[in-house]
């Protein structure tokens, strides 16, 4: 049957049914069987939805009149098979506007509306009603809704009301697991449209020690227990200016919020989809470009500029294009002694980019072939006067640069049944750092004291099949690969002429991950899943059987008790097993080839539910055991993998390490209504490790609580009410991270810095404290909208202890604290059109 055949069925039938009531089943119609029956309600609903469409348009157009008008468009699917819901009901519902439209033959939708914050109500026969608050709808940039429906177990269905702020998209998942919307970034205050900071607002989730760095602790576990994986493959880490090998973070992300439609954050007990991960996961996806029109976007701020283009595929093809680039400098706030410069003269800067084109062949499925990545550099000069070196003036310099980058194809077909789909993605991924350290003598002779190379280009691919079996049972199986090449090089400089080789390796390595879930709704109050995760390393030998599970339960109202439990397991970077270890003086050997992965036993329980339609209550009680932890082989040693961030140990390890994690978190939460929202969140924790002598000690991490507040009010202003002024601030609280104390009285009599060893981690920094806000205008015209933000960080000027390092000096020991920045104010303009 081709297009215009559909349309014109669409529209007879559509002028039958107009008296038929929105959402009514039809059964039993002319003799016709209940799959025949359905397929009829799809055709009279897509044909109401065309008329409806108009009229609303009409009713909007007349008696609502504005000159400025915002766009909302979408497609309604179901949740478990993804497949399009036609006839479903959707309602928006602004200050002064209610609108009503219904899906068409393919589950779209699309309104025309005065600019202004919405909710979304959805209906559709047989399934659960959803409700979407606090969508944001302007001029010059139309909005694109994705809403999953959650077909109902029981015969009338269409009962239970279920909303999508904040809760995952992926049904698999019943515990720690969170979805944050991109739009949602400017309300972060100090957020730099960076996921990674966006999370450091949830409970159990803190930000790394410095400013400058956005490394996330997930319930007292080190950051590099993070997995990345973007458009359903495992990326390396996506961040400008990263740490160093194993890290998880960096300055700044390299994918900015700004190319995403969403992402799913996980603090526990994954999902049997999810391996090589011990703390958190991190799904990125990418945004499509809008379908039906051409729209640009252009930015500015103190530290550089960002420009975007989107559109339909030419040539009348279903589909759009998408593109996103952007540069940043830090040299105007260096200039003017915002940020300090005296460690860095050649001030960072970086430039990233995002793309995807997405094409519909019908048929054959969807495609979505996509690329991101970035670089940055950062170094700093020494003086070039031998006087003031002679006097101790500044004679190191260095410079750093990496490289990220990711680019694949995703296809997505569902079959003819519309109760399976096939999602398959195939990607390349690079990561490449390269630093250099010279000292220069009173002679401005310039030696090459260190440097380092890491070059790790990767396939990976990964295949899921899902198959809904009924309303009441989903399947869902799956494997991933990757296959990771390593060209590995570090030399540190010992005497002239002579050089310590770190490593030198060029290596290749692959793991796999193969999965099973299966989904039980044997009621609508009761929704169980168990699954299964394999985890196939050649890098360390190993197969390890994972099984995981969940469950929740409906206890009344929208309250809900929830379950989840696991065993994960992570790699360590490919440059740690092939590492020269140090075993004498003047002698090194790779001696951490056979290490195998970090395991972890995850156990969660949770209870949420709503105080009232606007406010929602969360609290979770989680224990984590980890085993197989890499620790040092030497039984005086205190390390472990566990307090580590990044970073290579010159030290040989083995797996004989354990850990442990416990705490609780509780959230409240009020959506986006009356003109303001908050989100504030407390998590007390314990987190433990064994080290090589057997004893336990604090991590470094386990600062022991965490108290966050986010908030923000909006005003209607200008010309009937069409332009936002908005407030955000953001206070945050925590203990400060672990230190080793002096061991005071060994120290004066050996005349140097002894460590209490005994006391490893056993003492606190002061605690930390900070308070961002921010302000932003958004001023909607015809065919355009501006924004204008203006953030202040660290409103209080406050400058907490980060480090604290310890010397000895004439018969005492002196302390050094190392301090945050200061107050930094930020400012930026945005148009769309």
């Amino acid at each position: 049957m081709t297009f215009r055949t559909n349309v014109a069925v669409c529209i007879l039938f559509g002028i039958l049914a107009l008296p038929i009531q929105n959402g009514m089943v039809i059964q039993n119609m002319l003799g016709a069987s209940p799959a025949q029956s359905n397929q009829l309600n799809r055709s009279f609903q897509a044909g109401y939805s065309f008329l409806h469409d108009q009229i609303a348009y009409n009713d909007l157009n007349g008696k609502n009149d504005q000159s400025v008008k915002g766009v909302i468009y979408g497609q309604v699917l179901d949740a478990e098979s993804r497949a399009s819901l036609t006839g479903a009901s959707v309602k928006m519902s602004g200050p002064s506007v209610e609108i009503v439209v219904v899906s068409d033959c393919v589950g779209r939708f699309r309104v025309e509306l005065p600019p202004g914050r919405y909710n979304i109500t959805v209906e559709h026969s047989g399934y659960n009603r959803v409700l979407i608050g606090d969508i944001l709808v302007g001029s010059g940039k139309e909005v694109y809704v994705t809403i999953q429906m959650t077909e109902s177990s029981r015969v009338l269905g269409g009962v239970t009301v279920s909303s999508e702020r904040g809760r995952s998209r992926n049904t698999m998942a019943m515990v720690s697991a969170r979805r944050l919307r991109s739009q949602d970034a400017s309300r972060f205050a100090s957020g730099y449209y960076d996921p990674l900071r966006m999370v450091t607002s949830l409970p159990g989730v803190s930000a790394g020690n410095d400013d400058d760095n956005n490394q996330i602790i997930v319930r007292g576990n080190s950051p590099k227990g993070l997995l990345w994986r973007l458009e359903g493959i495992e990326i390396p880490n996506p961040n400008h200016l990263a740490s160093g090998e194993g890290a998880s973070g960096g300055a700044y992300s390299a994918i900015t919020t700004n190319i995403l439609s969403g992402f799913e954050f996980y603090t526990g007990a994954f999902p049997a989809e999810f391996g090589n991960a011990t703390s958190g996961v991190m799904d990125l996806s990418l945004r499509s470009g809008n379908p039906t029109k051409g729209e640009y976007s252009l930015g500015v701020g103190v530290v550089g500029a960002e420009v975007s283009a989107e559109g339909p595929l030419p040539a009348n093809k279903a589909g759009s294009w998408f593109v996103n680039l952007r540069y940043a400098n830090f040299n105007f706030l260096s200039r003017y002694g915002i940020i300090d410069s005296d460690d860095v003269s050649i001030i960072p800067n970086s430039f990233d980019w995002g793309s995807k084109v997405s094409y519909s062949s019908g048929k054959a499925g969807n495609f979505e072939f996509f690329t991101a990545g970035g670089a940055s550099k950062v170094g700093d000069m020494a003086s070039d006067n031998a006087d003031s070196i002679k006097i101790g003036a500044d004679n190191d310099e260095f410079l750093d640069k990496q490289f990220f980058a990711v680019a694949g194809v995703k296809h997505t077909l569902t079959l003819p049944n519309e109760k399976t789909f096939i999602r398959t993605t195939i990607g390349l991924t690079w990561q490449k750092d390269n630093s250099d350290n010279f000292v220069v003598d009173t002679l401005l002779n310039k030696r090459h004291n260190y440097s380092e190379s890491f070059f790790y280009p990767a396939v990976r691919a990964s295949v899921t099949l899902n198959h809904k079996l009924s309303p009441s049972n989903t399947f869902r199986i799956g494997m991933s690969s990757n296959i990771v090449n390593g060209e590995m090089f570090a030399k540190r400089f010992v005497s002239q002429g002579v050089y310590d080789t770190l490593i030198n390796s060029n290596e290749r390595g692959w793991y796999n991950s193969y999965f099973m879930q299966w989904k039980y709704r044997p009621s609508e109050r009761v929704e169980m899943v168990a699954g299964m995760h394999f985890f196939h390393s050649g890098i360390t030998g190993e197969f390890v059987a994972e099984p995981r599970g969940g469950m929740k339960l409906s206890i009344g109202g929208d309250w809900t008790m929830n379950m989840g439990v696991g065993l994960h397991s992570r790699l360590e970077p490919l440059s740690i097993y092939n590492y020269r270890i140090r075993i004498a003086p003047g002698k090194r050997e790779i001696a951490n080839e056979n290490l195998k992965a970090t395991r972890a036993a995850h156990l969660t329980f949770g209870l949420s539910g709503s105080i009232t339609h606007s406010l929602k209550a969360t609290m979770e009680i989680y224990h984590q055991h980890l085993y197989k932890v890499p620790i040092a082989s030497d039984l005086v040693s205190k390390y472990s993998i566990l307090n580590a961030a990044y970073g290579l140990p010159d030290v040989k390890l083995v797996n004989n390490g354990t850990g442990r994690n416990s705490g609780i978190e509780f959230s409240l939460e009020k959506e986006f209504f009356r003109s303001s929202y908050f989100l504030t969140s407390v998590s007390l924790f314990d987190s433990r490790y064994k080290a090589p002598d057997g004893r336990t000690y604090n991590t470094y991490f386990n600062n022991g609580r965490i108290f966050m507040f986010t908030a923000g009010r909006e005003f209607k202003m200008g010309r009937e009410g069409r332009n936002i002024l908005g407030f955000n601030i953001r206070a945050l609280n925590r203990g400060g991270f672990r230190y080793t104390p002096v061991n005071t009285e060994l120290s004066l009599s050996r005349k140097r810095v002894v460590y209490d060893v005994l006391r490893t981690y056993g003492k606190q920094l002061p605690d930390y404290s900070r308070i961002d806000a921010g302000v932003s205008y958004r001023l909607n015209r015809k065919e355009s909208s501006w924004t204008f933000l203006v953030e202040v960080q660290n409103l209080t000027n406050r400058h907490n202890v980060v480090r604290r390092r310890f010397s000895y000096s004439q018969g005492k020991i002196l302390t050094r604290d190392s301090y945050s920045v200061g107050i930094v104010p930020i400012f930026s303009v945005k148009v769309d059109f």
